[in-house]
Parts: structure tokens; sequence; C-alpha cells
């Protein structure tokens, strides 16, 4: 049967207008004493596997919009790291984008500000085509036609910093929630939550995000407070006095009470329990609009669906699809634990970090071959040092490298605070991305910057100018080919250099977003899929209309013919046999088994040798994107010798002091082209070749 249809889904049509929307959407958040937003699978999978979340949020939408709407869920969230994860994974973010759009409730994806799905600040000049392209996107889809009045997008906008300029008035926030107005977009403004950042800032927040709604017409109707921490942050009494302070600028306005939203993450299984008790406290106040982010019964990262909305009047009907409904999103997310960090032990219990970043940090831990069990105190550190806050996306990304800079310098010992501060006033740099610095530079956020900041920037300022000169290399409307899709401009100007180089391998068919209906198919081990399994694949573009598609079963695995079918054979091809309409379609592919076993034979980049100061070994992982010399130069300390793309963020590698002096014999590595990715490095590969001058 089909799931249920609501005002969202007359609004999303074009049949019912927003506030209409928005009246029964308040009409049922009074019935039930309040609602939940699902975050599974996005920030569930985020957190606990890795960001490999793409993949499911066809079928995890689809569980959302006919069990978890059953059940009182009033939106599914999307986007973020999700995105930007399956571009890496070879995936279209404006495709992940368009499955991830429910029938019956919106889908609210995270938005960082001016940086919008990126870790690249994206200039107006682009970010409104962008934000014009995402609006056609979500028009095509919901009712086959450009948009011409307000779109059903609810994006969660956000800056890490809640930064505000009161001399000049700038507010990165304020400026992409007006441009995604403009766009007749429906942003959601999300107040990112700090103990360090005052409740009156908070106040005068609030009142700019009405003033702005108003200046466009609207009446701002739903807020967000995004990360009111965990742990020791996370009390019903904290979130309630920022709660408590929307609603009252609200009040003074002579405006009706508004909808919030409460987003968090559970690190000592008491989250479900405080947000529980926080539904108490609004319902005690005759405040019935308030939404709490849940997910699944023993999901592990966070508020448990069930201890949460024990407060609410949910009818036996729907605790019954509450209990359908995680317990197909579990079976849905054992899809893809390609490793687990929800059993991890790298954050304690009483943790204020703030960022659902476990897969991928331990992910990144692992590529610097480091503790994953040190990362929490290594970002801890970089916080105390470095103070930017909130912890959330940029400011999460530059702490984590940071962190990971202090940890691999062998100049700071021991690993403290203290020791952070003596390297750096004494001269000393960090192999941190230029983003990073950019970051620290700009200092976007509410709290005090320490001496320690700018001492930094003063350390490295070849990097630091190098990095303040990449926005000109910024890709915009001009750049672009003038036959590009809604959908394709959207994830070349959203994602820049990578979403353009994108646009043109879909035109190739080399993409792998077809497959984004068959995690089963996408997850699976290598070799391990079953005979007869059937999947489904996309068709086609996303170029206004439906996307169809298409049935596949496959038959099983053979070996290509005349080939040896034995172990020692490093040349052997697999022959993969599908169905199709009744015809068999066949590929031949090289045995995964036989790669990795010629891999280890030819031991892969050559090493550089230890305590020998003419092989230049690389510290941080990444890939190469260029080198700054060449063959016969004589190297200049703090000269940028290459580039590497680490973390996702573009780093200059610095000559080091006691390389000065010398002559570059041979660089071995070849960098990225247009065509070819540039050679991938781990800690200790060699990097660049000296010899004495």
């Amino acid at each position: 049967s089909a799931p249920d249809a609501t005002t969202f889904t007359a609004f999303a049509r074009g049949e019912a207008t927003y506030e209409q929307y928005i009246d029964d959407l308040k009409a049922q958040l009074d019935k039930q004493g309040g609602g939940w937003v699902t975050v599974a699978p996005r920030d569930t999978c985020q957190q606990g596997n890795d960001s490999e979340s793409a993949a499911v949020s066809n079928i995890s939408r689809i569980n959302a919009e006919f069990w978890a709407q059953k059940a009182g869920c009033v939106g599914y969230e999307t986007g973020g790291a999700q995105y930007q994860a399956g571009l890496i994974r070879g995936f279209d973010p404006a495709t992940i984008l368009r499955i991830g759009l429910p029938y019956n409730m919106p889908a609210h994806s995270l938005q960082r500000s001016q940086y919008v799905n990126g870790l690249a600040e994206l200039s107006p000049e682009i970010r409104r085509p962008l934000f014009e392209a995402t609006a056609e996107i979500v028009g095509q889809h919901y009712r086959g036609a450009k948009p011409t009045s307000w779109v059903p997008w609810h994006p969660y906008n956000f800056h890490a910093g809640n930064f505000f300029d009161a001399k000049t008035g700038y507010c990165p926030q304020d400026e992409t929630t007006l441009e995604l107005l403009d766009a007749k977009c429906l942003p959601m403004p999300n107040w990112v939550f700090s103990p360090k950042f005052p409740i009156e800032a908070l106040k005068k927040w609030t009142e700019r995000q009405i003033d702005l709604f108003a200046k466009k017409g609207l009446t701002l109707q739903q807020l967000r407070i995004k990360n009111p921490g965990q742990g020791l942050d996370w009390t019903a009494d904290a979130v309630w006095a920022h709660v408590d302070t929307i609603i009252k600028v609200f009040k003074e306005k002579g405006l009706p009470a508004p909808i919030v939203y409460i987003h968090n993450h559970d690190f000592n299984g008491m989250a479900g329990h405080t947000g529980a008790e926080l539904f108490r406290k609004a319902q005690q106040a005759n405040f019935s609009t308030l939404v709490i982010d849940g997910a699944p019964r023993k999901n592990g990262t966070h508020n448990d669906n069930t201890v949460l909305l024990a407060s609410l009047n949910l009818d036996a009907a729907q605790k019954a699809a509450l209990a359908e409904y995680n317990h197909n999103q579990q079976m849905i997310e054992n899809l893809i634990c390609r490793f687990d960090s929800r059993t991890s032990q790298m954050t304690p219990w009483d943790s204020d970090w703030a960022g659902g970043t476990e897969g991928s940090d331990i992910r990144i831990a692992k590529e610097y071959s480091l503790d994953v069990r040190k990362i929490n105190d290594a970002k801890e550190i970089a916080s105390e040092v470095f103070p930017l806050e909130r912890a959330v996306t940029p400011f999460s990304e530059y702490k984590l490298r940071l962190g990971i800079a202090l940890m691999i310098e062998p100049g700071i010992e021991p690993k403290t605070a203290d020791s952070v501060r003596k390297w750096v006033n004494g001269g000393g740099k960090l192999k941190v991305g230029g983003d990073v610095l950019v970051g620290l530079k700009r200092w976007e956020t509410l709290t005090e910057k320490t001496p320690e900041v700018d001492q930094l920037l003063k350390n490295m300022p070849e990097e630091l100018e190098a990095a303040l000169g990449q926005k000109s290399k910024l890709i915009g409307p001009a750049d672009l080919p003038s036959d590009l899709t809604a959908a394709q401009r959207h994830t070349a100007l959203g994602f820049q250099q990578k979403g353009l180089e994108f646009t043109k391998a879909q035109a190739k068919g080399t993409d792998l977003t077809p497959l984004l209906l068959a995690p089963e198919v996408l997850h699976s081990a290598p070799k391990s899929l079953r005979a007869g399994t059937k999947f489904q694949v996309l068709m086609d573009k996303l170029d206004g209309k439906l996307p169809k598609k298409e049935e596949i079963k496959f038959v099983g695995f053979g070996l290509a013919p005349g080939v040896a079918s034995g172990p020692e054979s490093l040349g052997r091809d697999l022959v993969l046999s599908f169905l199709h309409e009744g015809q068999t379609v066949q590929v031949q592919l090289p045995d995964p088994d036989a790669a990795a076993s010629a891999a280890a034979t030819a031991g892969g980049n050559r090493k550089a040798t230890p305590g020998n100061k003419l092989e230049v070994p690389t510290v941080v992982p990444g890939e190469v994107l260029s080198y700054a010399v060449k063959v016969g130069d004589t190297l200049k300390k703090g000269q940028i010798l290459c580039v590497l793309e680490s973390m996702k963020m573009e780093m200059k590698i610095p000559v080091p002091d006691e390389l000065d002096g010398l002559v570059v014999k041979d660089l071995p590595c070849k960098g990225r082209t247009k065509e070819k990715q540039g050679d991938i490095l781990a800690p200790g590969d060699l990097m660049v070749e000296l010899q004495e001058k």
C-alpha cells in the first residue's frame, strides 16, 4: 500500500500553501505533545559507519514515509556529509538529494552557511545560482516544473560559530538565508549551541532571523538548535533555557510560537531520557511545538526514539508503527557495516565534543597510522589552544586536523596544551591544510581568540598566503558548459572541481550513480553476491522527470575463457553475468583477489629510508596534486615543496629548515591531471629525493 498523504504532500505538489502546511503541522504537534525527526541513516551512519549512507537513503526514505510518519515523525534528515561522501565514492550528489525527498514530510538537509555542502567557501556569485539549481531540482521532483512559488526545501542552515559582526552587520549565515529565500527555498535557521555562547547573543540572533524572513514577506515559523551537547552539556535545563529564550522573543514580537527543533548526539546512553525530560518541560510550559531528533532503538549514536517518545501522546497504532520502523531501519543499516564505530571507545561519555564524526575519525586515524583512542584527546587539546566554537563542520574539521597535526609533530612532546603552546610560540609550524589557516585567520566565532592563533599564522606566512589565493580558483557559472542540467549545475557549483569533473564522468557513463538503489550490491564483500539476487538500477539522468528504474538479476561469477584459475595467476579476469529483460549481459573485470596479490607483489609506493635526509617522506597521507619545485631546484626553507589533498583539504607542504640548500634530484610521484588521479601516498612513502649541492 502507499504511504499516507499529508498536508505537506499537498504543499509539495503546489496544491496547498506553506502556511496551510505549517498550521496542520502545529495541530499534529499539539495533539501529540511534540514530535520527532528521524536522523537515520544520514547521521546514524555518518557517526557509526563512515558516512556510508547514500546507498540506503532511498530505502530508508521509504521506511520513513511509510512507518515513521505513522509514528508521529515530521521530517527526514538528509544531505551534508552524505552528499560529499557519496561524491567521493562515485555517486551524483544531486541524485542522492532527489532520492531522499519524501512524499509526506520534508527533507531537512544540512547546509554549512557559506560553505554549503563542502569545505570550500563559496562566494555569493556562486551560491545564488547553486541555490536556484537546487530549487529547480526539488521543484521538478514534486511539481514537474521550475519553481514559481515557495519550494518544499527546508535546509538546516547554520554557521559553526554563530558569527555576527556588530560593527559591519556581516553575518555569513544571514547572507545565505536571504539567498535561499530569494531562490524560493524555505531554510530553517540553526543556532549552534555552546555553553560559551551567551544567551543574549541567542536573543539577538532570533530577532535577526525573524526580520530576515519578514523582508521576504514571510513569517518565520521554524528554527533549530544544533548540537546542544551531549555528555555533561546535554541537560534538559540547559536546552530549555535556550528554547524559552526563543519563545519569549517571538512573544515580544507579537508572533505565534514557533516550531523549535533540537539536534544532538548520544555518547552516554542518557540522551533519549534527557530528551524525554525536555519534552515534559515544554509540555508543562504549554509549548507543544517542540521537535527532537530521534533514531531507532539501541542505535548507539543518537536519541533512542522509544525512550524519547515515551513523553508524547502516541496512540497504540503509532507505537506499533514505531516498532516496525525501528526494526526495518536496523535491518537496512546492517547492510552497510563496512566497519562499525558504534562500539569504539574513542569518545568518553562526558565529552562535550559536538560532532558525530566517529566513523570518519576512525578512517582518518587509520590513514595516519594513529591510535584511534587518542583522537578525542587530540581534539580536546586543539580546542583548548585554538578555541573555535562550536565543534561542527567546518570547525570540527579544523579541530580534527589541528589535533592530528599536533599528534604527528615529533617536536610536540608530551602531547599537552602547554607543549603545543610552547611549540607554536617558539616558531613551530603545524601540518594543516590551507582551509584551516583561513578559518583561524578569519576567526568567525563568538569566543575570544588566543595569542597562539595569531602566532601560528605568523609562523606559516607562505602557506597562509597560498590558501588565501585559492578563491581565484573557484568555479563559477561562467565556467560551466551551457548544456548542463539543473542537477549537473548543482553538482558542479556546489562541489567545485570534483563536482565539475563528475559531470564529465557522467557523460562517459563511468559513475556509480545507477547503483544507488542497490545497497546489497554496493556493500557486499567482493565475490560474495549470491547468484539469483535481484536489484534495481537507475537508468537515466535527473533532467526533470522521475528517474526510470530497471530490475536486474545477477546470474553468477565465472572465469574468462583461457585464463588460468590457480591462485598463482595474477592476470585472472572474472566474468559477471546479469539478466535484463530476458537478455544475458556479461561484464569482464579483474579478479579483486588477483589485484590484491599483484599489489602486494609490487610492493606499492617506494618508501623513504628512515634517517636519510636526502629521501623526504610524506608525513600526511593523501593524493599528490602537484609539485611546486622541479628537478635541479635549490630548496629554500619555508618555500612550498608540494601540494597534497588530505582529509578533503589542500595541504601545502613546506621545505623544513634542515633541507635548506639541498637540490632536488627526483620527483618520484605523479600529480593529479584532468584525466587521472595523482599518486596516493601513505605516511613514510618517498615524496622527494634530494642531493647535496
